[in-house]
């Protein structure tokens, strides 16, 4: 099934003040735009982002996937497609509020997790984001997904241990993929299952803050994660 070509319906949040940035969230499989929605006062309180959240294209049960799932760090066979869309969405909604593509920051969870890694991280001729924050997903791993790390935009990741859905291993070996290659990452697990932690969205807050102020937060690579780095080709 093709990812569909039309526009994307999506749901604009602002804040309580006028933004002046972009925050695109993207959600994860089987739920919709309106499902991180949620999130937004508290990754974003001061209200300086306008939140985009699109919907997947295609339907899945009672929502919406983005991607046939066929693997993990796979992805599916519609993933660097809705990569494309993603990446058309960021760009006409800067243009259309008039924000700088550079300033705005893409996030998602699950599904959406991957597809905001690829988009910010893969080799485009088109400026990249200020930072990604990526819940519990993964970085996939694909011939169609070509990364170039160089410049790359700060990262967070945050996986939950007890994830039955996308195991922690899987967030660990994106860390222990991006931080040899120079990407200012920093990582964070919690004792949650395949959601959102409290501590998680907190600690959004506070790396938005650094990023918002300039800065590019980064980390070591943790003890949990060293094992999960790829062997030397």
């Amino acid at each position: 099934m093709p990812v569909v070509a039309v526009p994307l319906v999506t749901h604009v949040v602002r804040g309580r003040q006028e933004p002046d940035r972009l925050l695109l969230l993207v959600h994860g499989k089987g739920a919709d735009e309106h499902d991180l929605e949620p999130l937004v006062p508290h990754l974003d309180p001061e209200g300086r982002f306008l939140a985009v959240l699109p919907r997947a294209p295609l339907p899945f049960l009672s929502g919406w996937q983005w991607y046939e799932t066929e693997g993990i760090p796979r992805g599916g066979p519609q993933f660097a497609a809705s990569v494309d869309v993603l990446d058309e969405v960021l760009d006409s909604a800067c243009a259309e509020y008039r924000f700088s593509r550079r300033e705005a920051i893409v996030a998602g969870f699950s599904q959406g997790c991957g597809l905001a890694l690829a988009l910010g991280l893969r080799r485009s001729g088109r400026p990249r984001p200020a930072g990604i924050l990526g819940m519990s997903g993964f970085l996939a791993e694909r011939d169609d997904v070509a990364y170039d790390f160089t410049a790359a935009p700060p990262v967070l990741l945050q996986h939950g241990t007890a994830d039955p859905t996308i195991p922690v291993e899987y967030g660990r070996r994106a860390v222990a993929r991006l931080a040899p290659e120079g990407v200012p990452v920093v990582y964070r697990e919690y004792p949650v299952g395949h959601q959102v932690a409290v501590e998680g969205v907190q600690d959004a807050m506070a790396w938005l803050a650094l990023v918002l102020a300039g800065e590019r937060p980064s980390e070591p690579v943790p003890d949990v994660a060293v094992g999960s780095r790829p062997s030397p080709s």
